[in-house]
């Protein structure tokens, strides 16, 4: 069976050439790891011994591998390797922040940010280029909002519904009658494309998404 190697892509330029916005592992990392967490609020209760959990959100997967950089046997450099990994956590000045980025290996496949990115150069050439080094990097997770609410939608009661905003009512006001929960307001924000919540006028028909 042929090596599969594993390849890093940037995703945010789809319309992009794929060879010009990928770069191919040319050695495997020896192992992967994986973080997953949740957060929950602590909820004092007068007569109990432990507060009560209440779960609040899920927290973004964060992956962890390391990349082994050698070309010595090929008579070359690491360097143009080295720019290429560290433009992943650099600023795409099309979109005004790094780029998302999808790790593959096989049927692995993990996309997310690069949240760090630590080097350490380990050979160089007579002139100073670098010829062999290691890079430590991290990913979290990361899916848009849109992606994430239509998840929701897939997996949720069909609960969608439009309601028109009266007056004296908020967001917060209408994610508790839909959801049981005031600290919803941001999915149907969301789900109407408002960057102003307070600022929303009386008699305006607003999509309440299922969740």
């Amino acid at each position: 069976m042929p090596l599969v190697q594993a390849s890093l892509i940037n995703v945010s330029h789809p319309d992009k050439d794929p060879a010009s916005k990928s770069i191919t592992v040319r050695f495997n990392p020896t192992d992967l790891s994986v973080d997953s967490g949740s957060h929950y609020a602590s909820m004092p209760v007068p007569g109990l011994q432990m507060p009560i959990l209440q779960y609040i959100r899920g927290e973004s997967d964060v992956l962890h591998l390391e990349l082994f950089l050698d070309r010595t046997d090929q008579g070359l450099d690491v360097e143009a390797d080295i720019a290429a990994l560290e433009s992943f956590i650099q600023i795409d000045s099309s979109l005004h922040a790094p780029p998302v980025v999808e790790f593959a290996w096989g049927k692995f496949s993990f996309t997310g940010v690069v949240t760090s990115l630590r080097q350490k150069m380990t050979l160089f050439s007579e002139d100073g280029r670098t010829l062999r080094a290691r890079f430590a990097m991290s990913l979290k997770s990361y899916k848009s909002a849109q992606v994430q609410l239509r998840e929701l939608k897939l997996s949720s009661p069909d609960r969608s519904h439009v309601r028109v905003l009266r007056e004296g009512e908020t967001l917060a006001h209408i994610a508790y009658q839909a959801y049981g929960d005031p600290r919803m307001w941001r999915s149907i924000a969301l789900a109407n494309s408002i960057d102003r919540p307070r600022f929303i006028k009386p008699g305006t028909p607003l999509l309440v998404p299922a969740i």
